[in-house]
């Protein structure tokens, strides 16, 4: 007859398994799923802005946004900081799916930081596919 810490031994061996898989899904964070989004930032004549922030908030959930920095040319990638479970920041490539409002936030270049950030009035698009390419217009 097998002893009480045998006995105790082939009882955790037996539930192994299942407690991995519980495991593995609590330590499992839940984070949105993100698309890649690249672009520039053109002003109406069709020069590019020369370096600044560029901040995407959705639309459908104001506390998911995609953030950027805009280039010398005027391109941009945007990231998502996304909160764990456990109030960690985790960087995430690109944007959630959705409509978004659009922040700029200016550099002055030589001539200091610009003031007066603002928000454009066209929403964009962030779409569930592997290259969003937007072109925002500051008009």
């Amino acid at each position: 007859m097998p002893s009480s810490r045998l006995r105790r031994t082939i009882s955790v061996w037996k539930w192994l398994p299942a407690l991995l898989l519980a495991a593995s899904g609590c330590a499992g964070e839940e984070v949105p799923r993100t698309y890649p989004v690249q672009g520039k930032v053109i002003l109406k004549n069709g020069t590019p802005l020369a370096g600044g922030a560029i901040v995407f908030t959705s639309v459908a959930d104001p506390e998911l946004r995609g953030y950027g920095t805009i280039a010398k040319d005027g391109t941009f990638m945007l990231d998502t900081i996304a909160l764990t479970r456990n109030a960690r920041g985790q960087r995430l490539h690109g944007a959630v799916e959705g409509a978004f409002s659009v922040n700029i936030r200016p550099d002055g270049g030589a001539g200091g930081p610009r003031k007066g950030a603002f928000t454009l009035k066209k929403t964009y698009r962030v779409e569930a596919k592997e290259n969003n390419e937007i072109t925002v217009v500051v008009e």
